[in-house]
């Protein structure tokens, strides 16, 4: 459609431009990866769990691949004292699973704070508890 101004000038309607510049900019960002947030899918010991053996390990398991040297995993005891043992680590070569090593775990409740730092360098975090039996 063209519309007809009285000194002669012909312009592309408004609709037809607004069309275009909508058309241009899904373009741009349809185009552009996905972001996404990684989320807890499974812990081990299991989130609330109580268990009769001390773990040597917390593993969990995120819905996403996540930047190592930016996501962690500390474990505390009820006194709020660390007794996760070394620096959290990738599981397996999924990128999707982190584990940190903990020292001899004495029967009490223990509470695991996490934060994921997907490829994308977007930061979830939670915590949860688990317990220890004696």
């Amino acid at each position: 459609m063209v519309i007809e101004f009285p000194s002669g000038e012909a312009t592309a309607s408004p609709t037809r431009r607004e069309a275009a510049i909508t058309l241009a900019l899904l373009a741009i960002v349809g185009s552009t990866p996905a972001l996404a947030h990684a989320h807890l899918v499974s812990a081990s010991p299991a989130v609330d769990s109580t268990v009769r053996t001390a773990p040597r390990e917390v593993s969990i398991s995120f819905t996403e691949k996540l930047e190592e040297k930016l996501s962690s995993i500390t474990v505390k005891d009820a006194a709020g004292r660390r007794v996760d043992s070394a620096a959290a680590r990738f599981a397996d070569t999924s990128g999707k699973k982190l584990l940190v090593a903990l020292s001899e775990l004495a029967p009490g409740r223990y509470t695991v704070d996490w934060v994921a730092a997907s490829v994308d360098t977007h930061r979830t975090n939670g915590s949860f508890a688990f317990t220890v039996r004696p």
